[in-house]
């Protein structure tokens, strides 16, 4: 018995080995070299699942090649590892397009109609994704989107924290700051009376969220992903139907450029249901890790908050104190360093292109039809030829030091130039006014010992940036001098953060 086993192993392994070298015969010998796996024809797959987009932080140190090629059976995933490559691929889009996976997500998150399909694969998705640039340009709209998120924002903090100057609060520090950034988010795009203040949708939000990679290959047996997924877009429907004042300019511009399409209303209403997804998921893990590299440091905590103090905060107890915006945007450079810095190092995405025709790269690299190009950003941010010996230590002040030589594509948190999120003003915005608040309101510890420097981590999230495995239990203290009343000037419409990716 023992015996049959084992040649049934050998069997099969020589089989994958067998299949991976007849596929590997139809390479082109100008195609990025293959990165071979430990385990044949399985080994990428098996990595990838188990740690989504950051497997390719992991592959690429394993080679020495720009760019090499992991295959998945028949399919192909050429991967750039350099800043160098990127601008490269952003020039080629008519080759190398996104729009494919816009018209993938309208299917997969937003149930699309085979009509809205169809629309989703035209090139209607460029106006499409310049009413996102257009709706989230710097500006009056974007003020009163913030002005909305940053006051709720005020509302949270004030929850959060306890009501004597003696008092403690117990929270878990990743649930608050999901709570946190849905409530801030959502007043911001939807208006405050928008759909996830029922706690039954913001519920079966993060439940559709986990179920997202079995509806990637269609394997949610149970069908509670999507169950959860119409409790959201039945929010939406009702949300659609008597749109309140207050609502953005990027929901209004999403909501003209689907009718102008031609799109129905009720797929309107389960796209614009899908807009969370961009909204919260990738924010709240960044949040998190910001607070806590933060208050993790309390040499660093102490500078933050004196700069804050020092440049974007007014008023006393008495009259009230008052948080400006524009400063704490452009005047508060440490702040802004601690933040990027934690996304230099915890960003594990990696953008993607579909290549729609025969592509020669930089001359030398053929990338064929039907496969795919990624640009991880793990390989790119810790690079010690872009960010020095220290590239793989977080350094708060790095962002605070001339980085004049340093080009926009070697911080790819928000994307790759040209092609960068829209809403990356809006988000940073939310998390310096949510960061600079608690930095000069309050104490926070955990509850149990010290700051974990290296927690477990869910490898496995469709996200940007990986969540702990296990969050932090904290305490959360008042700073007597700053307990009052608080409230938010936003300045000049048109400041802007100086962010690394531009």
């Amino acid at each position: 018995m023992l015996r049959e086993a084992v040649y049934s192993i050998a069997g099969f392994v020589l089989l994958a080995y067998a299949a991976e070298w007849i596929l590997s015969l139809f390479d082109d010998p100008r195609e990025p070299k293959r990165l071979q796996s430990k385990i044949p024809l399985f080994g990428h797959l098996w990595g990838m699942m188990k740690y989504s987009s950051g497997y390719h932080g992991i592959t690429s140190k394993q080679t020495n090649e720009e760019m090499y090629t992991v295959a998945i059976f028949n399919t192909k995933l050429y991967i750039a590892k350099t800043s160098r490559l990127i601008p490269l691929i952003q020039k080629t889009s008519k080759t190398l397009s996104f729009r494919p996976f816009m018209q993938t997500a309208a299917k997969l998150m937003g149930d699309a109609k085979p009509e809205t399909f169809e629309v989703f694969g035209t090139e209607w998705v460029d106006s499409f994704s310049h009413a996102h640039k257009n709706g989230l340009a710097t500006g009056p709209f974007l003020d009163e989107q913030n002005l909305r998120m940053g006051d709720r924002a005020l509302i949270d903090i004030e929850q959060l924290l306890p009501k004597e100057i003696s008092g403690v609060s117990k929270l878990n520090l990743l649930e608050w700051a999901q709570y946190a950034v849905v409530q801030t988010s959502a007043c911001g795009i939807f208006g405050v009376e928008h759909p996830f203040l029922d706690p039954k949708v913001d519920r079966a939000f993060w439940k559709w969220q986990s179920y997202l990679p079995l509806h990637m290959v269609n394997l949610d047996i149970t069908g509670q992903g999507y169950a959860a997924r119409q409790i959201v877009f039945d929010a939406f429907r009702k949300y659609n139907k008597n749109l309140p004042n207050d609502v953005s300019f990027i929901y209004k511009e999403r909501l003209r450029s689907m009718r102008e399409a031609g799109i129905d209303e009720d797929d309107i209403c389960k796209q614009q249901a899908t807009f969370g997804t961009a909204a919260f998921a990738n924010t709240v893990p960044i949040m998190y890790w910001t607070i806590y590299e933060l208050f993790s440091r309390p040499d660093l905590l102490e500078e933050v908050r004196k700069e804050v103090i020092e440049q974007a905060v007014s008023g006393d107890k008495d009259s009230g104190f008052e948080v400006d915006v524009a400063a704490l945007k452009t005047k508060c450079p440490l702040t802004l360093s601690v933040f990027q810095e934690t996304q230099r190092l915890r960003h594990v995405h990696a953008n993607i292109r579909k290549v729609t025709e025969d592509t020669l790269l930089d001359g030398k690299y053929l990338l064929k039809a039907g496969h795919y190009v990624m640009m991880p950003g793990q390989p790119v941010h810790t690079n010690t030829s872009t960010w020095g010996p220290t590239a793989d230590q977080f350094d708060p002040y790095r962002f605070t030091k001339d980085s004049s030589d340093r080009k926009a594509s070697s911080f790819v948190a928000w994307g790759a130039p040209p092609h960068l999120c829209p809403a990356r003003q809006f988000a940073s915005t939310e998390i310096l006014i949510v960061v600079a608040l608690l930095a000069v309101r309050s104490d926070i510890a955990p509850v149990k010992g010290e700051w974990v420097k290296n927690p477990a981590l869910n490898t496995g999230d469709m996200a940007t940036v990986y969540t702990p495995k296990k969050s932090v239990e904290v305490e959360v203290r008042k700073k007597e001098d700053w307990d009052g009343e608080w409230s938010l000037r936003m300045g000049e419409s048109k400041t802007r953060i100086s962010l690394a990716s531009g």
